[in-house]
């Protein structure tokens, strides 16, 4: 199952190390190592040291916990920067990479936990990214060399630390995560409520309550309230909230107030910009790692092929990435409800070394072989194997477009929509009627942060197309495998009764007993079908094509299985409700319904492009 998920992985030895003092702890292990390509162990004893200061530029103090091997070398540093507190985030792995010969610095971001300052997301990390790599890189325990690695957030302030170029940073993993914060939270224009909801409320309310003056008893009772208001996201209840922008603890009066932010700039304006990690400015090597059922699937690709694009000289274009079928977390095949195999699961992947690898070819210069191996690595569901490949998206994919047909009653998976690759000529229209105040709920997918409310991963879901308000395009049972890998894209001619009204996709593998198993998913908004920079409401009963981004994956269709597509108005809670109203985001306490109406003709031919690769 995964974790709470905007957190990074955490090891199994994170118990190891309690207290606030330095200390050195013995190990057990033989010093020695000779299989080729390894790092050799160096030190029996490890030096743990708590709460050491580094002073950024603007005079703010930041505390780190630090792992070293008890020796007089000059080490090569791995540093995690973490709003998640030190003395948990990945204690497991500093142990391990200690003992291999790293010095290991895990430090409590700005405001979170023992470090001083404003804790506002994203906002000071790449400043402090660059002041904490330097200031690393200068101990008298580094040789002046600095990695990076951690997923989430974690992998974003790598991303941050990167776009600032500071010199000692050689190399970065970033796992699960993003370049650009907006990316987090609007999808095709939609808020991503359950993640906001979820991460605010567990991450900052938390936090703020812990560090705002006052009595213990005052903190008590806020804690109490917050719980309740955690639990009932169980039952929905926190994400039904009306206005949005006035969720407790997080909205408008809240004690911190990240979601009514987020929620006044819902285009791509510069509340943003000033966050974002240009890709033009990171000029090092990295890993990137992530998932198929993770929210930041496309994110991972799209970053990593737009770095290794840009080329030029030096070590930009040592790019490389792995994709699991994964979730947020942690790296296991079991997803969901689905078991995707060992071949998926971390005794075979061995995350933990594959990251020392990396680090052992660009810190210590290791001759490990890990430079030679391609780019590339994917995860084929269906098939559930791994193959590599040279580039993103694969040169050999052949973009089909799968056409939607109906007679006029797709609704439901009992309708009659149909899916295939001849185009559509005079077909009736498929309708239905979405109401906000019974949306479509959110079944599995790429999910954050709360397992309990919002369980991520893979799902059947015939109980969602039992719904009259979702339409279902079904393929014939393939005669053949189809397989599916690269980037996802629904083109879709609508109109719809309201001034403003969203539309959403779902591609699902079939399989011969009827079990309906999500892929990917995507959404848009009418207002900003054009642009998410500037948007425009439509004129109710206009038809207008619309874009759905649905992502990226790499599924192989067996042959009996067949090829579905959903459509319908609404994925709640992953997706914030639209009102119908054509008011400003997040304000409405009310709610209308709309009349929606899908188009598949010679003059609208409403289709799926699904990136088929050949086989032989």
């Amino acid at each position: 199952m995964a974790r709470d998920a905007c957190a990074p992985l955490v090891g199994p030895l994170a118990a190891l190390i309690i207290g606030t003092t330095p200390l050195k702890r013995t190990f057990s292990k033989d010093t020695k190592n000779t299989k080729k390509g390894i790092g050799k162990l160096m030190s029996k004893t490890l030096i743990v040291e708590r709460d050491v200061e580094a002073r950024m530029r603007d005079g703010v103090t930041l505390r780190a916990d630090i792992y070293r091997p008890d020796t007089t070398d000059a080490l090569p540093v791995l540093l995690q920067r973490t709003p998640y507190g030190k003395a948990a985030s990945s204690v497991g792995f500093a142990l391990i990479a200690a003992e291999r010969g790293y010095a290991v610095v895990i430090q409590d971001t700005r405001g979170r936990w023992n470090s001083d300052g404003d804790g506002y997301p994203f906002v000071h990390e790449l400043d402090d990214g660059y002041d904490t790599v330097e200031w690393a890189a200068h101990q008298p325990w580094a040789n002046g060399q600095v990695g990076m690695f951690g997923g989430s957030y974690v992998g974003y302030t790598q991303w941050a630390a990167a776009a600032t170029q500071p010199p000692a940073l050689k190399t970065i993993i970033p796992l699960v995560t993003f370049c650009d914060p907006y990316d987090l939270f609007y999808i095709g224009g939609a808020a991503s409520l359950g993640v906001a909801v979820s991460w605010f409320l567990g991450a900052g309310a938390q936090m703020a309550i812990m560090r705002a003056p006052g009595s213990q008893a005052e903190k008590d009772r806020l804690t109490a309230e917050l719980l309740a208001v955690i639990d009932e996201m169980a039952q929905r209840k926190t994400f039904m909230h009306l206005p949005v922008a006035e969720v407790p603890f997080i909205g408008r009066q809240g004690i911190v107030t990240y979601l009514s932010d987020l929620l006044d700039h819902p285009t791509h304006d510069d509340f943003w910009g000033r966050m974002v990690c240009p890709h033009q400015r990171v000029q090092i090597p990295a890993l990137h790692i992530g998932g198929w059922y993770d929210i930041f699937a496309r994110s991972t690709l799209y970053d990593f092929a737009a770095i290794r694009k840009l080329g030029g000289e030096g070590a930009r274009t040592q790019q490389r990435v792995v994709m699991g079928p994964w979730l947020h977390g942690p790296l296991e095949g079991f997803v969901g409800e689905v078991d995707f195999g060992t071949q998926a699961s971390s005794m075979v992947v061995l995350p933990d070394e594959l990251q020392l690898r990396w680090f052992d070819y660009w810190l210590k210069g290791i001759d490990n072989g890990i430079a030679g191996e391609p780019p590339v690595r994917l995860f084929v569901m269906g098939e559930n194997r791994w193959r590599d490949e040279h580039e993103w998206p694969l040169a050999r994919t052949q973009y089909t477009p799968y056409y939607l047909h109906s007679g006029g009653a797709a609704n439901t998976l009992h309708g009659d929509g149909t899916l295939g690759p001849h185009k559509p000529a005079d077909e009736p229209v498929d309708t239905y009627v979405y109401d906000p105040r019974h949306p479509v709920q959110t079944r599995g997918g790429g999910l954050c942060c709360s397992q309990t409310a919002l369980p991520a991963g893979a799902y059947d879901q015939r109980e969602i197309e039992a719904r009259p308000d979702v339409l279902v395009y079904t393929t014939a049972p393939l005669e053949r495998d189809v397989e599916v890998t690269g980037p996802l894209q629904v083109h879709l001619w609508a109109a719809t009764s309201a001034r403003d009204t969203d539309f959403t996709a779902k591609l699902v593998d079939v399989g011969p007993c009827g079990y309906a198993r999500n892929v990917q998913d995507g959404i848009i908004r009418a207002r900003c079908r054009t642009s998410m920079e500037q948007t425009t409401l439509v004129t109710p009963g206009q038809v207008y094509e619309y874009t759905i981004d649905l992502s990226v994956t790499s599924n192989l269709f067996k042959a009996g299985h067949r090829i579905r597509l959903e459509v319908s108005s609404s994925n709640f809670p992953r997706f914030d409700r639209n009102p119908n109203t054509g008011h400003a985001l997040g304000q409405d306490a009310e709610l209308c319904v709309a009349v929606q109406t899908i188009l598949h003709d010679a003059q609208h031919p409403s289709h799926v492009v699904l990136p088929i690769i050949p086989r032989s």
